[in-house]
């Protein structure tokens, strides 16, 4: 897989020899793709039932855009990697990786609260076990006083995921007041929105977020009832350089148990390219 940023470090040279400094920045890049050819971000509570034809795995990642760096699913077998290997997410994660598609893994940090070995355990079954292409912080602070909690995982995914495997996807939900997340930075993609249509269609992103890169934000909207609503999402998306994009017509408590049937989600991949 090709490297989702461009990573760096400093060196710097003393008259003991050259010490790595350690310090990993995001460098300014052009614009991969822009709104007119989003990718998707799907998260893919659902189980991987690979021995049907029509499973939702083999589905999505046949038809996920595959081009640039690929899309993304997030697999989540149980709030985070389980208590074993299941092969049954072996077998698709190998099937989406040979179709250019990334496998990234969920783990919630309870807003900065939850220990950093607790999440680092996560993170490392997740490669142990799945040979992921990077991880999903969910329940991500938007407080930048948080800064040192998620540039510490930042750098340690990237360090065991190495320049291909690598991906960090920040879920905060919602937009913070500065883009702080992306500057230091503590993610790669970072979700800033989640809800419904009705409140996706009266949401405009503070102006911080149009000074970066469309491929540096997801966003996910569920209850978006019918192919009409999900086209209304999908051209909103366009107006707030969404460079990810998913929307269902799944609905609370758990949107995101499945992916759309057919023809919505044929539809949604055509809008995502409009």
């Amino acid at each position: 897989m090709r490297k989702f940023k461009i990573l760096s470090f400093l060196i710097a040279s003393t008259i003991f020899g050259t010490i790595f400094v350690g310090l990993i920045f995001k460098a300014k890049a052009a614009e991969p793709w822009d709104v007119h050819n989003q990718h998707q971000g799907v998260p893919a509570y659902f189980y991987p039932d690979w021995w049907n034809a029509d499973n939702d795995w083999y589905r999505m990642c046949d038809t996920m855009n595959p081009t640039v760096v690929g899309s993304f699913a997030i697999m989540n077998p149980d709030s985070g990697p389980g208590t074993s290997q299941n092969p049954d997410y072996t077998n698709v994660i190998g099937y989406c990786q040979s179709r250019s598609q990334n496998i990234i893994g969920y783990v919630y940090t309870s807003y900065g609260a939850r220990p950093l070995t607790q999440v680092k355990a996560d993170i490392n079954k997740y490669y142990q076990w799945y040979n992921v292409d990077g991880i999903f912080l969910d329940e991500m602070s938007n407080d930048p006083a948080t800064l040192s909690y998620y540039r510490n995982l930042y750098v340690y995914i990237h360090n065991k995921g190495g320049a291909s495997r690598s991906l960090v996807v920040g879920n905060p939900g919602a937009a913070a007041e500065t883009g702080w997340q992306l500057d230091r930075p503590v993610v790669d993609v970072v979700n800033i929105f989640e809800g419904s249509p009705s409140e996706y269609l009266s949401w405009t992103p503070p102006a911080w977020v149009f000074n970066y890169l469309t491929s540096d934000f997801s966003n996910l909207i569920y209850d978006a009832a019918d192919i009409s609503t999900m086209q209304a999402v999908s051209a909103h998306s366009k107006t707030v350089n969404a460079g990810y994009i998913y929307i269902t017509p799944d609905t609370l408590p758990n949107p995101w148990d499945l992916l759309p049937p057919e023809p919505y989600w044929s539809a949604e991949l055509t809008a995502a390219m409009q």
